[in-house]
């Protein structure tokens, strides 16, 4: 699931996403090796609210099965490190941590739904088909890396469009709707480099991180007016690169790439 989709899923009153409060952190050494930390939290109690019968969520909820295969699906050589229960503003998960050797051979999903998934009880073997994929060549004293965000049209998993049934958000009723669905949505993608920036193309850069992807629905659903028009431009035939301009002045977004680059040391 790109940007675009989760949009589409907001702006098509989704339901479960609306449960997710999802944070990736991605931290890179000079040569290359890493970490990877995920949280994944759920709004347990809108969970029920939407499915009555949907199970709570389990005094441990760690799988260490499900978080093995979650580091092999990002890539080879990747393996989980650690793993334990969190909880923060009422929602509940797990914090895993996944180690790697070489970050050209791992992938970041950009979907909430995937990102720790399995601690957030989705299932863990989705296939992601828009992946964030890294590069880094050595130069010297520096690396210089590379992040790849799907820059592809197409709103919807596999090329199928998810904006054409999105509701009127023009109806009161259906916008107050969506915010109390959506109430606490967030997700966080962010890189950090463990030595110090040279020079970068990222637009969202606080010292030694990057922010990749953010988006705090209560801030973004708040200035209506904007998420409509935001909504009006949303469709199958979207980028990545043609949506980022109508961004820039919606509070509660924040998104980089297609393309970043960030030479450090």
């Amino acid at each position: 699931m790109r940007l675009v989709q989760v949009l589409s899923a907001v702006a098509s009153a989704a339901l479960l996403s609306a449960c997710i409060n999802s944070t990736t952190l991605i931290k890179v050494k000079l040569d290359g090796s890493g970490t990877v930390e995920q949280t994944t939290l759920m709004n347990m109690a809108a969970i029920k609210s939407i499915m009555p019968g949907a199970p709570g969520q389990a005094a441990n909820p760690v799988n260490e099965a499900d978080l093995k295969r979650t580091a092999e699906r990002m890539g080879k050589g990747v393996r989980l490190v650690s793993a334990e229960p969190a909880k923060a503003n009422g929602f509940e998960g797990v914090k895993a941590v996944f180690a790697f050797d070489d970050i050209n051979q791992i992938q970041v999903s950009q979907d909430p739904e995937l990102s720790g998934g399995p601690a957030g009880g989705m299932a863990p073997d989705r296939k992601d088909d828009s992946p964030v994929k890294f590069t880094l060549v050595k130069r010297g004293g520096t690396s210089i890396l590379t992040i790849a965000f799907q820059d592809k049209p197409g709103a919807g998993t596999n090329g199928k469009a998810t904006s054409n049934n999105m509701p009127d958000l023009s109806d009161p009723m259906m916008m107050n709707m969506v915010k109390a669905m959506f109430q606490g949505l967030k997700i966080d993608i962010g890189l950090e480099v463990v030595g110090a920036i040279v020079k970068t193309n990222a637009e969202y850069v606080t010292g030694s991180r990057l922010t990749l992807l953010e988006m705090d629905i209560n801030a973004l659903l708040a200035d209506e007016a904007k998420f409509k028009v935001l909504q009006g431009k949303l469709g199958p035939d979207i980028s990545l690169s043609e949506l980022k301009p109508y961004l820039k002045d919606i509070k509660g977004i924040k998104i980089d790439g297609p393309t970043i680059t960030v030479e450090f040391r």
